[in-house]
């Protein structure tokens, strides 16, 4: 009876284990996960969303092939659909076959009449790639970026497509049966051995306490019974609820095999952002910079100001024109333009906004400081060099929000600033006529270099033509000013003011006499009926918030001149 209860263990420990292991080995975790398609609607470009792109956790990459040219590009899923605009394009969406735990890639197409363009070195692309035939571009994942497919933007976007997910490296979960199972299986081996030990020290006893054999006697005839086979005996019974008891013993222990849940089958994309984030990043700033420093410079070289559009606009293509006509005429190099500087960023501060034009400030530089401004018009443009200063010495810079967070972009009309910009350009015009004298002085501190030396300009003009009447008048450009807000409620504005000096002599006959680069630009060295410069200022000022005690600041200018007029001639 002891053999037939070890066996009887020692097999439901066998099975039990035998269980564990097939199911261990039949839901091996899935490291990859790969989702393609191909491509059967005419279309130039292809959107994959971030509901795709997120639907996994685990390294992210797409994958295209195409007929020639292959040019995929990841950014901001708002700024795709953005340079998309009303283009036709394709949309991919992820379709989970959960009975075949088979996950693809369907179509969904997005009619357009929009014009087609070359998506390739595009400002708005956080990262891209361009190849021929095929092309692979591995993405950082977060939630809200997508990938756009393309050839040239004209040919048909390539046909095949793949996204795949590397998943972290797990190890199958041993079933918890696996390690019972062992356990019984040892259990019936003790048994066993316990068995064969008491059935020998049996066997030795009865060998050394017998005598002589005996005659057995014959076994009487049992009688047939007429009913049949009559009710089982007690070691019938117990023979057969082994095998009964064996069954329950393993069906009750493969409960314990864990239900391995396939990722395919659920996937789990990202939410989307709640609030708007930075525009660019600090990859895109460095090759904007780049591009921008590079094209001034080669126009710097040759004075050229039609090639500086290329990546110069607003304020600072008028300024730096200015300074290519001056540098012209001049035979001096010290008035050569200024150089802008690509680096090293000291301060990186771009819009959080989902809309355009959109503005970036950006401060370079080592010894000396430049502040710069970048503006990008539409999604299709790039981003240009819209404004730069000097930064001025001993001044205190305002903490701003961090580079991957961004700022609000404000409007000229807010309710949240202490100053507007017009009111910012009357009241440095008035210091920089009056000085510590001005009452703008308690709602803008005049505490710095730029007041200091234009204030002494305009002093020596009034001191040294003293035949002539002299006016000083500071107006806001047409220009658009961009502000964005700083992280201690009030705000950067970045402005350009048009200082405009007119000079007419006091008495007929009388000559103004001027030098410098008035007298270059101008052609003399006088007139007898007057001149009028113009010079164009770019500003950047500090601004507290509405009902704020302190007062306004500026950070950074430059001012160059743009015109010398003869009046009257």
């Amino acid at each position: 009876m002891r053999f037939w209860i070890a066996l009887f263990v020692f097999v439901t420990g066998l099975v039990s284990s035998a269980i564990g292991f097939t199911n261990q080995l039949e839901n091996q975790p899935i490291s990859v996960i790969n989702a393609s398609a191909s491509l059967t609607q005419p279309a130039s470009y292809v959107l994959i969303p971030n509901a795709v792109l997120s639907a996994y956790e685990g390294e992210n990459s797409v994958f295209a092939i195409g007929d020639g040219a292959v040019f995929m590009a990841a950014g901001r899923q708002s700024d795709i659909v953005a340079w998309l605009g009303d283009s036709a394009y394709v949309e991919m969406r992820l379709s989970v076959d959960k009975t075949n735990q088979i996950a693809s890639l369907v179509e969904i197409e997005r009619p357009g009449a929009g014009e087609l363009d070359d998506p390739v070195g595009a400002d708005i692309w956080k990262t891209e790639i361009l190849s021929n035939g095929t092309a692979l571009l591995p993405i950082e994942l977060n939630n809200e970026v997508a990938v756009l497919v393309a050839s040239t933007g004209i040919e048909l976007a390539p046909r095949t497509l793949r996204v795949t997910w590397k998943l972290e490296e797990t190890e199958a979960p041993i079933a918890p049966i696996t390690g019972i199972g062992l356990v019984i299986m040892l259990v019936g081996a003790l048994l066993g051995l316990y068995a064969a030990f008491v059935y020998g020290k049996k066997f030795r006893s009865r060998r050394n306490t017998r005598g002589p054999k005996r005659p057995k006697p014959p076994k009487p005839k049992r009688a047939a019974s007429q009913a049949g086979n009559g009710p089982l005996t007690s070691r019938r019974a117990q023979r057969g609820m082994k095998y009964v008891g064996l069954a329950l013993s393993v069906g009750m222990l493969a409960g314990c095999v864990p239900d391995y849940q396939n990722p395919i089958i659920s996937p789990k994309p990202l939410e989307q952002p709640g609030v708007l984030t930075a525009t660019l990043d600090s990859s895109q700033l460095e090759r904007i910079l780049s591009e921008i420093s590079e094209v001034v410079a080669v126009a710097d070289a040759t004075l050229d100001r039609e090639s500086l559009e290329v990546r110069v606009t607003g304020p600072a293509l008028e300024i730096r024109r200015a300074a290519y006509a001056l540098a012209a005429k001049s035979t001096d190099s010290s008035v050569a333009p200024t150089k802008i500087l690509s680096g090293p960023v000291q301060l990186f501060l771009p819009g959080a906004t989902d809309t355009w034009p959109r503005n970036t400030i950006v401060v370079t530089g080592e010894d000396s400081l430049q502040v710069m401004v970048l503006r990008q018009e539409s999604p299709r443009d790039d981003y240009k060099l819209y404004q730069y200063s000097d930064l001025l010495p001993n001044i205190s810079f305002p903490e701003v929000p961090a580079e991957i967070v961004g700022a609000n972009a404000l409007k000229e009309d807010n309710k949240f600033l202490s100053m507007d910009p017009a009111s910012l350009v009357e009241g440095l015009g008035n210091l920089l006529n009056r000085g510590f004298d001005s009452p703008w002085a308690l709602l803008i501190d005049p505490d710095n270099q730029y007041v200091s030396d234009v204030s002494a300009v305009q002093l020596g003009l009034q001191e040294t033509l003293s035949n002539a009447n002299l006016s000083f008048e500071h107006a806001l450009s047409e220009s658009q000013p961009v502000i964005l807000a700083n992280s201690e409620g009030g705000a950067l504005v970045a402005l350009y003011m048009i200082d405009t000096y007119t000079i007419i002599p006091k008495e007929p006959g009388d000559a103004v006499a001027i030098t410098g680069d008035e007298s270059i630009l101008l052609g003399t060295g006088g007139s007898a009926t007057g001149i009028e410069t113009k010079y164009g200022a770019m500003l950047l000022f500090n601004v507290p918030a509405s009902g704020s005690d302190e007062r306004a600041t500026l950070l950074g200018a430059t001012q160059q001149l743009l015109s010398a007029l003869t009046l009257g001639g």
